[in-house]
């Protein structure tokens, strides 16, 4: 008895110690939630919505998100939206009101997983692991014939990690009513030309939907380069179905492509992309043709003088003499003249000579002969 007495007086006189560094309430462990994709962003292009964003970077409590493991896409439709009183769902209704339409790996995975839609298509970029942040991600929902009347498309995303397969929030909806856009520019094709590529294709014949007019009020022309990037050439729409690209520059591979667009003005609602072309511009233009040549006479000597070329590409010039009674012009420079002069030493007194000059680039490409010039060596 008396052993167990002091267990318990022991027990007691343990339990009044206060706690070591122990301030306020015991609080519960925080449950990792990744953050919500706050960047949701949509575009309707031809027959596709466009649904751009970037993935969080950490959970909720700060701290770095290590990875996820797949993006769901979730979309709401309101049809008759112009006799509805429906309003957009808020984003914790999206569960309840949305359907998902697709789920996209992050992760290094065969292809995305599309649960109720053949027609839409999804383009990640794959993010490697302790990356989960990758940038420029992109949907494509294609949108079927009924979608283009009368329909607000509503869409959000949530995202789940790939280390305790715990869900986000769902993103802030993004609405949209698509339009019937005019189809694709067709039959793009190409020219080069010494100082400029030219494109010219054929209008769109419809919208979208079959209906006419065609709702064009110009086009954008884009160029991609080797390395992936896509620039968009002209800062103002292109009210013709034709545009020349003077800051292509030979020996580099593009890709053109161009879109009809259905707004005047920015931000631009476009058609799908025509059918690309591809070019790979070469040098073979010649420079200019030499001109101004004149002569000059000495005693023993013809010298030449003419105008200097202004090619940018120039290396300079041969010079060509075609002696009296002879049928055609011969060489008389082996190495390219860096000077737009020359003065031949190589001629006999009582004979006439006729000369011409061409330009040489840094390519080899060599210009036709100027305009000749003759002139007769008198005894003295």
């Amino acid at each position: 008895m008396k052993r167990t007495g002091f267990f318990v007086f022991l027990a007691l006189a343990v339990s009044l110690v206060p706690a070591c560094g122990r301030k306020g309430p015991l609080q519960m462990p925080l449950v990792l939630v990744p953050q919500k994709v706050d960047t949701l962003k949509a575009f309707q292009r031809g027959n596709q919505v466009l649904l751009e964003w970037a993935n969080p970077e950490t959970y909720i409590d700060g701290r770095a998100l290590t990875g996820l493991s797949d993006i769901e896409v979730w979309v709401h439709e309101i049809r008759d939206q112009s006799k509805s009183k429906e309003k957009a769902p808020a984003a914790d209704e999206f569960g309840s009101k949305g359907r998902c339409v697709a789920v996209l790996f992050q992760t290094e995975k065969p292809a995305p997983r599309d649960r109720t839609r053949e027609n839409a298509r999804a383009a990640v970029v794959p993010a490697k692991k302790k990356s989960p942040g990758a940038k420029g991600l992109i949907y494509e929902y294609g949108l079927s014939e009924k979608e283009l009347k009368d329909v607000k498309l509503v869409f959000a995303l949530r995202v789940r990690d790939e280390r305790r397969k715990r869900f986000s929030d769902f993103s802030d909806p993004v609405a949209i009513v698509p339009q019937p856009l005019p189809i694709p520019p067709s039959d793009l094709r190409s020219e080069v030309f010494a100082d400029r590529v030219e494109l010219r294709w054929t209008a769109p014949a419809s919208n979208i939907d079959g209906s006419k007019p065609v709702l064009t009020k110009g086009y954008n022309i884009y160029r991609q380069d080797k390395a992936g990037a896509v620039l968009r050439l002209n800062a103002a729409l292109v009210g013709e179905t034709a545009f020349a690209d003077k800051g292509a520059m030979f020996g580099q591979a593009y890709r053109y492509l161009v879109r009809a667009s259905a707004t005047a003005a920015e931000p631009f609602i476009e058609s799908g992309d025509s059918p690309a072309v591809d070019v790979l511009p070469k040098d073979v233009f010649p420079p200019a043709v030499p001109t101004g040549l004149s002569a000059a006479t000495g005693p023993e000597f013809i010298t030449l003088i003419w105008d200097a070329n202004k090619d940018k590409d120039l290396a300079g010039y041969h010079v060509w003499r075609k002696d009296e009674g002879q049928a055609d012009f011969v060489l008389m420079t082996g190495p390219i003249l860096l000077q737009n002069t020359y003065t031949d030493r190589t001629i006999e007194k009582g004979k006439g000579y006729g000369y011409a000059i061409t330009a040489v680039d840094a390519l080899g490409n060599e210009s036709a002969r100027s305009a000749s010039v003759s002139e007769i060596i008198k005894e003295p």
